[in-house]
């Protein structure tokens, strides 16, 4: 990080701040005024006086590394080409942009914010009523209120969904409002999102980190919570779910984890406790919705859904689709199954509605509407068209649905050519454009290294349908701009973010001890909303952060040996110390499986120079077996399965990540690889000490002790089955107890006599077949056992019981004879066995749904070409 700009003794960024707004004279500010500060400001302002630059920037660092610390990010992923024995053709978001988070809240009166939630419930109202209209008996398009080019001619117009009702009074769950402040200081919306609105868990998120960045001033503010919308939430989708005779079960159906939002969408799960599913989770059957878990199948009542509506279903919407289910249309028109949003309510994100609202509130509600947006127009009109051709260059152009083109042009952004060009496509088809007054934003202050900056600032705010009404989260998803002048502020442009608070009022303090409890959805002991087990794609990510994390600490354990031997003997050629070093190094890359390693025709030269071999062995993420790989594919489980974990497993993996991302040449290897084994026995105390015995516990236990079984036979094979001189075996012997944590228990027996006569044998049946030791191998088979119980694996559970038989059936004494190619067969064989187990579970549990895409019926008609 580059070094903070001197700063002078004596001057207030508060000051400084204000000067700054005041030059730019252009409108509004959340902060100071002309004459001061803004009174519910007022302890957010006295809190940067008292921090000055300086603390405000170590605020702003902190803030940058709990985002961090959490794995809280924004934007697509790229794919990796993944192993054949984890998720075939995983895609993660690798790339994603870290969530950037500016620490100074934007706080917002109560009474601001009364007349704020007043406008938008009316807001809500008004959109549900017209959408009820739009997809039922469309009066309002028959009398002339709304063009049907508006509608028709709009991609969120789904016909296919035309009739389909959700059970109560309200058909519009979850709206979300873009909005800022004009230059009277009035809000102003600019955009509805009624499609599948993102940002209520990025707001919670928020919330939660200023929280710990800023304690003292949270602590002494009054604010309203956020939490009570989240229990609002669940008792909406109770309300619309279908009547049966058993409790409604929710999930929200996400686009998966290269999804742009897909931190949101798991930690909106998290919240609400709703399993987040994907297409290939669900399936159809008996026009029923229907969740594939482990354990069969659960039907599914309600769908909150975070994919876009074309794509939900590939029978009546987009064929191509991969993210629907084929019979989810079907479902919701027979009423087996609730959407939210309903499919239809993209229509409402059209801006081409803008203009006929006003009229619509008078006409429907007998209200003027509250909240006013900038001046718009619809190309669609003639009369719209020619002030819009006329007045490019000032204004705000878009296209009333995604498939005519970018979101937003700002025609001063042109040049002549292009005003041109665009004039043209709107001209040819006018019906898909229109054009807004462009919006001076209010400003609120941002850190940056040359103080705080006034920023252009919009926020989203959130409502759920409750019975007759609606309530508004008491706060919203603040972001602002890029740079000052910037007249976009989206994520997309990477827009920093903020924690909005709404100081409480005497209202808002009577909903806060009203919405003290939770209802909801009612869960079953040990499953999420009434699931009691995973789904086979959440299984198996399970599994395999489970396998993966031990595969990293038994490779740093390994690693940490081969280092200390390094140090002590590789300047010793020829000595048995140095002999033992070697023995240990080729064990080391073969248990690990990592090449090239210690073994091979280019053996001799690493060996000459093992620490940068050792230390590529930890940190090369392109090692396939290094730590750094092993540890990476952990976290990419883990995040593909993020409503499921603890959310301390972030705080966890972050750090695991940032000591293998950030290790310099000249960091000692041994202090790194402490730092990673005591990041990962954190991680595996999380597991023991904070998550419920229940089938997605099991599954991610399970792959540990998979995993750690396979490494201890694996070691034994590589160290105690070869046949050594006395000495080295004792220093082999050493190396395998040491990295397995069981040196001490081995050390003491020794001592007291207790055991095998001989150092190797007691070695191996301290590690091959003590039921006591936690890492042995009949003990993890034991623990494995226990797992598949849970589970309800009954084929491989019985095959764990076979490898316990051959364990306790081994004659050490016989297996010790010769050169020792009795152990090598049967610690072969075992392996075999473990491989063989493995293979029994991914089968039974983890089979994946094959790709659904519907056939076109031209396709089977003779002589049709097909679509």
């Amino acid at each position: 990080m580059s070094a903070a700009p001197a700063e002078v003794p004596g001057d207030d960024p508060l000051e400084q701040y204000r000067e700054r707004v005041l030059d730019r004279d252009q409108g509004v500010d959340e902060l100071v005024t002309v004459d001061g500060v803004r009174e519910e400001s007022a302890p957010v302002a006295r809190r940067i006086t008292e921090l000055g630059m300086a603390g405000l920037r170590t605020r702003k660092a902190e803030a940058a590394r709990f985002v961090d610390d959490e794995g809280i990010a924004f934007g697509p992923g790229t794919p990796v080409d993944d192993e054949t024995e984890s998720a075939e053709g995983r895609t993660v978001p690798l790339e994603a942009r870290t969530w950037d988070l500016d620490p100074v809240p934007l706080v917002i009166g109560s009474r601001d914010w009364a007349a704020l939630d007043e406008g938008l419930r009316q807001r809500a109202v008004l959109l549900d009523t017209l959408l009820t209209d739009l997809t039922g008996e469309q009066r309002l398009i028959r009398e002339g209120m709304i063009p049907g080019g508006v509608v028709y001619g709009h991609g969120g117009w789904l016909p296919q969904a035309e009739g389909i009702r959700l059970r109560g009074p309200r058909q519009l769950v979850l709206p979300a409002t873009d909005l800022a402040r004009d230059k009277s200081g009035s809000w102003c919306v600019f955009a509805d999102r009624a499609q599948a609105p993102s940002g209520a868990g990025y707001a919670m998120a928020n919330r939660r980190i200023v929280a710990r960045v800023m304690p003292q001033l949270h602590r002494s503010t009054d604010l309203s919570r956020l939490r009570g919308w989240f229990t609002s939430v669940q008792r909406a989708l109770a309300a619309v779910a279908p009547q049966t005779d058993e409790p409604p079960r929710a999930v929200i159906l996400s686009p998966g984890t290269l999804s742009e939002t897909a931190f949101d969408q798991a930690f909106q799960s998290t919240l609400l406790g709703l399993p987040l599913v994907e297409s290939e989770d669900l399936t159809s059957r008996d026009g029923r919705i229907w969740m594939r878990t482990t354990s069969g199948l659960a039907p599914v009542d309600v769908i909150v859904r975070r994919v876009d509506a074309e794509h939900v279903d590939q029978l009546e919407l987009n064929s191509s689709s991969r993210l629907g289910l084929p019979g989810l249309v079907e479902s919701a028109r027979l009423g087996r199954t609730a959407i939210v949003n309903p499919l239809t309510s993209g229509i409402l994100e059209n801006p081409a509605l803008i203009p006929y609202l006003p009229a619509l509130s008078r006409h429907i509600l007998g209200e003027d509407l509250l909240l006013h947006s900038p001046h718009t127009w619809w190309a669609g009109e003639p009369t719209h068209l020619s002030h819009i051709v006329t007045h490019l260059s000032s204004l705000v152009l878009k296209p009333i649905s995604r498939e005519s083109g970018p979101r937003s042009v700002f025609g001063w952004d042109l040049d002549a050519a292009e005003r041109d060009e665009l004039a043209l496509r709107i001209q040819a088809e006018p019906w898909r454009w229109c054009a807004q007054d462009p919006l001076a934003m209010s400003t609120a202050p941002v850190i940056t290294e040359d103080g705080l900056d006034p920023r252009n600032v919009v926020l989203r705010t959130f409502a759920v349908a409750d019975d007759e009404d609606y309530v508004v989260m008491p706060g919203a998803l603040g972001r602002v701009s890029v740079s000052p002048d910037s007249s976009a502020v989206t994520s997309l442009t990477g827009a920093p973010s903020k924690d909005v608070w709404v100081v409480a009022g005497e209202e808002t303090r009577e909903r806060r001890d009203r919405e003290s409890g939770v209802a909801l959805l009612p869960a079953s002991p040990g499953g999420t909303a009434g699931f009691t087990a995973p789904a086979p794609r959440v299984a198996s990510d399970l599994y395999w952060m489970g396998r993966y994390a031990e595969r990293a600490e038994a490779a740093s354990r390994l690693l940490r040996v081969g280092d200390n031997l390094v140090d002590d003997h590789a300047g010793h050629p020829g000595t048995t110390g140095h002999t033992a070093m070697v023995a240990v190094l080729q064990a080391l890359t073969e248990v690990m499986a990592v090449h090239p390693g210690f073994t091979g025709a280019d053996a001799a030269e690493r060996l000459q120079h093992p620490l940068p071999h050792l230390r590529e062995l930890t940190l090369d993420p392109r090692v396939v077996g290094s730590v750094a790989y092993s540890a990476h594919r952990a976290v990419l489980a883990a995040q593909a399965v993020r409503d499921q974990l603890s959310l301390d497993t972030w705080l966890v993996l972050s750090r695991l990540e940032r000591s293998l991302q950030h290790a310099a040449d000249e960091d000692d290897l041994h202090e790194l690889l402490m730092e990673v084994i005591e990041a990962l026995l954190a991680l595996a105390g999380i597991g023991v000490e904070s998550l419920i015995r229940d089938p997605a516990w099991a599954f991610t236990d399970a792959g540990k002790r998979m995993e750690r079984a396979q490494q201890t036979v694996r070691l034994l094979r590589h160290t105690l089955a070869v046949e050594r001189s006395p000495l080295v075996e004792g220093a082999t012997t050493e190396a395998a107890l040491v990295a397995t944590e069981s040196v001490i228990t081995y050390r003491r027996r020794l001592s007291s006599g207790i055991g095998r006569l001989t150092p190797a044998q007691a070695a191996v049946e301290l590690l091959l077949s003590d039921p006591a030791n936690p890492r042995s191998v009949r003990f993890q088979v034991d623990r494995l056992t226990e797992d598949l119980a849970c589970i309800g694996g009954d084929v491989a559970a019985h095959r764990t019981d076979q490898i316990v038989r051959r364990i306790t059936g081994l004659d050490l004494d016989a297996l010790f004879e010769g050169d020792r190619e009795r152990l090598r067969v049967a610690l072969s064989d075992l392996d075999d066995e473990l491989r063989t187990t493995h293979q029994l579970v991914a089968a039974e549990h983890f089979v994946r749904k094959g790709t659904q895409r519907s056939v076109r019926w031209s396709q089977w008609t003779e002589g049709g070409e097909g679509w």
